[in-house]
């Protein structure tokens, strides 16, 4: 039913703590494709160990040309129709794959689901949830500040049938242009629920990345590809949310929201 894809190199302090993710949530019809890209630590040699006791575990390891380029040979392998990123450093909400799997038995036209994201510090303190709703090109490009992790989502296969793979050129934001290249053909369920955990290991690739600000020129890039792919609707909306400026948050808020609005009135107007 699910095929949980993780693309690993060096990990050996997270690769297990991922397993057991997976593992603890285990059912019949679930399988975890590790894409080792031929760590040079102590991975492997965890991989194969927890393998050889989970027939579900399936691995390979050899040289990849990066992340994008694992994810896609890993998309190649799964064989069920649902997939789902989980990077070594990440973890599952618990129950959140049993959640998916009764999900897509009774929803057989949705074929994107995003839940909530746990952003955890690298001590395991909470930082955030990352609510990505509303899930759409207008929101991507204006409130796009923290990255939607793969934990938190999952989807049918079949949509790289459609709108091909990850690009392999881009190891930061691929999953990003991923997501504005489904947007028009997918059919999307967001629920207020949180399905994933994302740790910002301050080491990692992407905390890295982020730290030398090329994720915003890589963003940028992405935003102004798609800007000009937007219907007229969509471009009329993201012109007014740029003229409501710094105060859009609220003005948006409030015209979702009108009676909040006349209750904040008449109790400031009151005191």
């Amino acid at each position: 039913m699910i095929s949980i894809i993780t693309p690993v190199f060096n990990s050996e302090k997270y690769i297990e703590s991922c397993l057991k993710s997976v593992a603890s949530q285990y059912f019949e019809g679930l399988e975890h494709l590790i894409i080792d890209g031929g760590s040079t630590d102590g991975t492997v040699e965890i991989i194969k160990k927890f393998a050889s006791e989970n027939n579900y575990v399936k691995w390979i390891s050899e040289r990849d040309n990066g992340q994008s380029h694992a994810m896609n040979k890993g998309i190649s392998l799964a064989s069920n129709p649902v997939i789902s990123f989980l990077n070594a450093d990440d973890r599952y909400e618990p129950q959140a794959l049993s959640f998916v799997k009764s999900f897509f038995e009774t929803h057989s036209n949705i074929n994107f689901l995003v839940g909530d994201c746990r952003v955890l510090k690298e001590d395991g303190s909470e930082y955030m949830i990352n609510k990505p709703f509303p899930f759409d090109p207008v929101s991507f490009i204006m409130d796009y500040n923290f990255p939607y992790n793969p934990s938190a989502y999952f989807y049918q296969k079949s949509l790289h049938s459609t709108v091909g793979l990850y690009d392999e050129k881009d190891h930061l934001t691929m999953d990003i242009d991923f997501l504005f290249r489904i947007l028009p053909v997918a059919n999307i369920q967001y629920v207020d629920r949180i399905l994933g955990n994302y740790v910002m290991v301050a080491n990692s690739k992407t905390m890295k990345e982020i730290s030398a600000g090329r994720n915003v020129e890589n963003l940028l890039s992405i935003f102004e590809k798609y800007e000009v792919q937007l219907s007229l609707m969509q471009s009329a909306r993201l012109r007014f949310h740029r003229i409501l400026g710094k105060n859009r948050g609220w003005i948006i808020y409030y015209l979702d929201n009108p009676l909040r609005l006349f209750t904040a009135f008449f109790k400031k107007s009151k005191g």
